[in-house]
């Protein structure tokens, strides 16, 4: 789903989509309803807490919800998969999708199918529509594409860093635009801001749930004061009290450690979020959670492996996380390992004068995701595409 606020590429990809429309092209948008959400809301209904009001039909594809529906000028045709994962629809609704992706090939004739996903039925789509004569522009989020042939196909490759992007050029060749995420400021600014908590998204294997529930452990331990809060998304509550447990410790006894459920909008994360925590384990891209964070004068702490640091522009804090914790890990982290990391919070905790600081240098760096920045930037990639193809 485009509107996924859980899913950091579709919600880029989405936002590059307007910019692309600003930019003089007509955007039509093609996709499902799952979500990486860890509860599942039916889309309807879910639709409708933002604004949005789907005209739905299921007579064209026999008895399977097709969504229909204009958003900011993009025209979004969705085709319901019930309450199957990201992973897990392509199976069961593939064929259904493939109708509905060929009816919008041949009615619309796009010059560019701009999409990423790299499932053998996304393959298979894309090849078909680059058949058709459409240019392939494809957006690599992670380092799940390090394979030369799977670009045989693909014209033109964005990356949301420039660490990614030499990752890719070093291992296989391949040469991308890198173009920092693009933020949709209505969706992701916070209208009111109280700043209370040392905030997680998504405490997931990935994203460091081992290393934060050790985290949460000594402040909950040791600086009562400080509040700390998770936001469920693929990691949930439970999976970080059972995190926990593998250390022999229960968060539960922690008042100052709470958990909150997926939020409609990525907004309604930083509106009482003092500090972002990002300790993830796994080398990021980009981390869009990051400059999220910075334009709503949001302290970022995270991890120095991938491309966090790159995506802090010189704001927030770069800390360490010990050398051999591995995705692979199952408990938590030993004490000492997070004390930078408590070092650092107490201080923005505690310390008015340089909390203050940080948060002017957040703001500065975060110019560097405005609308005005980017839409040229991500306008001209289309054009170039184009361009280059012919």
């Amino acid at each position: 789903m485009p509107q996924d606020p859980a899913s950091g590429a579709a919600r880029s990809v989405q936002t590059a989509f307007e910019m692309a429309r600003d930019g003089g092209f007509e955007v039509r948008a093609i996709g499902t309803t799952a979500t990486e959400r860890g509860l599942k809301q039916d889309p309807i209904q879910f639709l409708r807490s933002s604004g949005i009001e789907p005209e739905v039909s299921s007579a064209a594809l026999a008895g399977y919800r097709e969504l229909q529906f204009e958003q900011r000028g993009i025209h979004y045709t969705l085709l319901d998969t019930g309450r199957f994962p990201v992973a897990g629809w392509q199976k069961t609704h593939g064929r259904q999708f493939d109708r509905l992706f060929d009816r919008e090939l041949e009615a619309f004739a796009p010059d560019i199918i701009f999409t990423y996903g790299g499932e053998p039925g996304d393959v298979s789509r894309q090849k078909r529509a680059r058949r058709k004569g459409a240019v392939i522009a494809f957006k690599i989020g992670n380092l799940g594409y390090l394979q030369p042939r799977f670009f045989d196909h693909i014209d033109a490759v964005m990356t949301p860093s420039n660490f990614l992007a030499n990752k890719y050029r070093e291992a296989i060749g391949i040469h991308s635009t890198a173009l920092p995420p693009p933020l949709d400021m209505e969706d992701v600014v916070s209208p009111a801001h109280d700043p209370i908590f040392m905030t997680m998204v998504n405490p997931a294997l990935e994203k460091g749930l081992f290393f934060f529930a050790r985290l949460a452990e000594e402040l909950g331990r040791l600086q009562p004061k400080i509040a700390v809060l998770a936001i469920e998304s693929r990691g949930t509550a439970g999976l970080l009290v059972a995190a926990g447990m593998r250390g022999g410790f229960d968060l539960r006894r922690h008042e100052s450690i709470m958990v909150a459920g997926a939020v409609p909008r990525p907004r309604d994360i930083y509106e009482n979020a003092r500090v972002l925590l990002a300790p993830s384990v796994v080398e990021e891209a980009a981390g869009r959670v990051v400059p999220e964070a910075l334009v709503n004068g949001v302290v970022p702490l995270v991890s120095d492996r991938g491309g966090l640091a790159e995506t802090c522009n010189g704001a927030g804090f770069v800390l360490p996380l010990p050398k051999e914790y591995t995705v692979k890990d199952t408990v938590p982290v030993a004490a000492e390992a997070v004390r930078p990391w408590t070092d650092v919070i107490e201080r923005l905790a505690f310390d008015e004068p340089f909390y203050q600081e940080e948060v002017r240098k957040a703001r500065m760096a975060a110019a560097m995701y405005s609308r005005e920045n980017l839409t040229p930037r991500y306008v001209d990639f289309f054009r170039q595409a184009l361009a280059n193809a012919r």
